[in-house]
């Protein structure tokens, strides 16, 4: 407490700032902006210069060899030759380019045809019409994924250059990571799961209807309405060496039969088999989910562990009370019955979970009927567990029980994803959807890729898309 003290003084007595102290820093870091933007244009013009060089394979004001056989990778646009003897310097014209630091005006240089026409070059340095250089694009992304909304992006974008984008701009450089999705949800996986771990959670969207409407401005729009639908989420774990990877996705209509076989069959397609080491599947025993799983075949000895705290929480919420309890005598006794029901599972021997269930049974059966049924209806699916324990013994590995049998290792996915549901509030496309559920996929490393060099991965897959 002294030291905290003593902290709290030696800070109350700094020196004040001198009066006009922050108008000098002010006029310092425009001059280092200054300086900056002069350092940007330098440099630009410099390596489009060098390029220049490259392409034509001669120094400004060197001359053409006209027994050059060299095809360039230019092309004229009047004759169409490719020949770079045939092409010289024309001139240069300006382009304004935005970058993280600096707004400027570049001079770009012109390529001419002996023939009188123009050639339509390629810069390595920028795309023809960019006007947004690579670093700002990128820079939008990650904002995105670290669930900054579009228009806060708008202000940390300008924070350097004072040079805001437009909401729209920003938008469509997000929603370009929409294209990764389908690669990241087709080929072989990289890593076979011993167990998956199945859930879904929801979020909201925009979808068109039949109804059209005119706008204030008298513009002719598609109706709209909101609609709630399931992300269904596939998660692997390695029990021998408690690796986590999300594996799949897939953007139901409902929790329905249709949406989860979708993701199961393309799970099997891409390598998820019991012979390749799949064990076991955990899942919250959703109707929908069940009959997906009898129209999928992923081979001989894969069980499916029906998840315990799901179990744990029907039986709690089948909680009736008694006449006349206020509201806090209900919430102690769904906690007593919580915590006699939990007990059940503190053991990993089959006789002594079932010799627990019969306890539970004794207790609560004449005071909370309704919750032990629920807890003893389809308890076997709930300790299918302990034969997968008892396999892995057998082969002489050792499984933390923790892993197999919740789902709650997929709440980390799930904390991340509500995260981003939370700031978009509502999806106006798919595409936004699944540019939002990509670039959270990289930033929380959830796909394998370290979290260190998420922006890399991105811009890399995008960049080989």
């Amino acid at each position: 407490m002294q030291k905290v003290t003593l902290l709290s003084q030696k800070y109350n007595n700094r020196a004040a700032p001198k009066e006009g102290t922050r108008d000098h820093q002010q006029s310092i870091k425009y001059e280092m902006l200054a300086l900056i933007k002069k350092v940007v244009v330098v440099v630009v013009e410099q390596a489009l210069r060098e390029e220049i060089v490259a392409l034509l394979g001669r120094e400004k004001a060197a001359r053409r060899d006209l027994a050059d056989p060299t095809h360039a990778e230019a092309t004229c646009n009047r004759c169409g030759t490719s020949l770079r003897r045939s092409f010289y310097r024309g001139g240069s014209y300006v382009r304004t380019l935005l970058t993280t630091v600096a707004f400027v005006d570049v001079r770009v240089p012109r390529l001419s045809c002996v023939c009188g026409g123009t050639v339509d070059l390629q810069f390595d340095l920028f795309a023809p019409y960019q006007r947004v250089w690579f670093d700002l694009q990128e820079r939008a992304r990650q904002l995105a994924g670290l669930c900054v909304s579009l228009r806060d992006s708008v202000e940390m974008l300008a924070a350097d250059s004072g040079q805001p984008l437009a909401i729209g701009t920003i938008n469509g450089l997000v929603n370009e990571a929409a294209t990764l999705a389908e690669a990241f949800r087709s080929g072989s996986l990289a890593m076979i799961p011993a167990i998956v771990v199945l859930d879904g959670l929801w979020v909201k969207v925009l979808e068109d209807t039949d109804r059209e409407y005119i706008d204030k401005r008298g513009r002719h729009r598609q109706g709209k309405r909101r609609r709630k639908v399931p992300i269904l989420v596939a998660y692997g774990i390695n029990p021998r060496t408690g690796e986590k990877r999300l594996l799949d996705w897939e953007q139901g209509r409902d929790e329905d039969q249709a949406s989860w076989q979708r993701l199961l069959e393309r799970l099997e397609r891409r390598g998820l088999r019991g012979e390749k080491g799949l064990k076991l599947f955990i899942h919250d025993g959703s109707l929908g989910l069940e009959a997906a799983f009898a129209m999928v075949d992923f081979g001989s000895g894969v069980r499916r562990q029906r998840c315990v705290f799901h179990k744990l929480r029907n039986a709690v919420n089948a909680v009736k009370g008694e006449e006349g309890m206020s509201r806090r005598e209900r919430r102690e006794r769904r906690k007593e019955v919580l915590k006699a029901a939990a007990n059940v599972y503190a053991d990993i021997s089959r006789a002594e979970i079932e010799a627990r269930l019969e306890s539970f049974d004794r207790e609560w059966c004449e005071r909370e009927r309704e919750a032990v049924l629920t807890l003893k209806r389809g308890f076997e699916a709930t300790l299918v567990y302990l034969d997968v324990l008892a396999e892995a013994s057998k082969d002489g590995e050792h499984w933390e029980v923790r892993y197999l049998r919740t789902t709650s290792s997929l709440e980390r996915v799930n904390r991340a994803l509500r995260q981003k549901f939370r700031q978009v509030v509502i999806f106006h496309s798919e595409v936004g959807l699944q540019a939002a559920i990509q670039l959270v996929i990289a930033h929380r490393g959830l796909g394998g890729v370290q979290k260190d060099r998420w922006i890399d991965a991105i811009e890399e897959s995008l960049n080989a898309a």
